[in-house]
């Protein structure tokens, strides 16, 4: 059965705008991010922060704490327990249905694992090259276009309702910056090394297929071979009368 893979965008706003009052621990933006907050408002420039829902759980990724999972409410949106990791001055915004997703818990959590072992724990957070918006793209892809990657036929494939504006800024700010490869982000190659495409049955030609074509192609010329000489041993025949 296919799950909905949805998107919640939260607003990003200055602290004196900010009315929540809850205890509950949160992610913390830095000192930072806090100024680019402060700074862009004015201009009628946006921050956001982004999280995924999949399989009844709330997936999102930040500083010091790196991805977190609750609970989330069912069709999306907002409650106590999904704010619980939210930056403290994130207001919700809206919810975006981005495609389905056929992977069981077990996938869920594989995917979650190699996304965290690799480049998304706490210490790898930074505010252009790798936020919470490069997350949850990534980990949607994955979620959704795994089939896609897997066969790793299109080099263009990309998340088509996935909003571009959500992470405009980070890549606005990043194209002014110093661009850190081994930082930086590869939305489509990193979601393929949380799916391990590198081991799926079915990447490219397997070498048990090539065997198999490499089998049919030597039958057919041991047969052209055959009638051949065939064609000979007649042109022998008559020469000889």
């Amino acid at each position: 059965m296919a799950d909905n893979v949805i998107l919640n965008i939260y607003d990003l706003v200055s602290d004196q705008q900010n009315q929540s009052s809850s205890d509950e621990p949160r992610q913390q933006l830095s000192g930072f991010s806090r100024m680019f907050v402060g700074l862009l408002e004015p201009l009628g420039l946006g921050m956001y922060h982004t999280s995924v829902d999949v399989g009844g759980f709330r997936y999102q990724f930040g500083s010091t704490l790196g991805i977190t999972r609750t609970s989330s409410p069912i069709g999306g949106g907002d409650s106590a327990e999904s704010r619980r990791y939210v930056p403290g001055n994130g207001q919700y915004r809206e919810s975006i249905i981005l495609g389905q997703t056929f992977c069981n818990q077990k996938e869920v959590n594989s995917i979650i694992q190699h996304l965290r072992e690799s480049n998304f724990g706490g210490d790898n957070y930074h505010l252009a090259h790798r936020n919470c918006n490069h997350f949850s793209e990534t980990f949607a892809t994955a979620l959704i276009l795994g089939n896609e990657l897997v066969q790793g036929g299109d080099t263009n494939v990309r998340l088509e309702k996935f909003p571009k504006w959500v992470n405009r800024l980070a890549k606005t700010t990043s194209s002014g910056m110093s661009r850190d490869s081994e930082m930086a982000c590869d939305v489509i190659a990193e979601a393929r090394m949380a799916l391990e495409c590198d081991k799926k049955v079915g990447w490219g030609i397997t070498s048990a297929v090539k065997k198999s074509l490499t089998s049919v192609d030597r039958s057919k010329k041991k047969e052209l071979t055959a009638k051949q000489k065939e064609a000979l041993a007649k042109l022998k025949s008559r020469s000889t009368k």
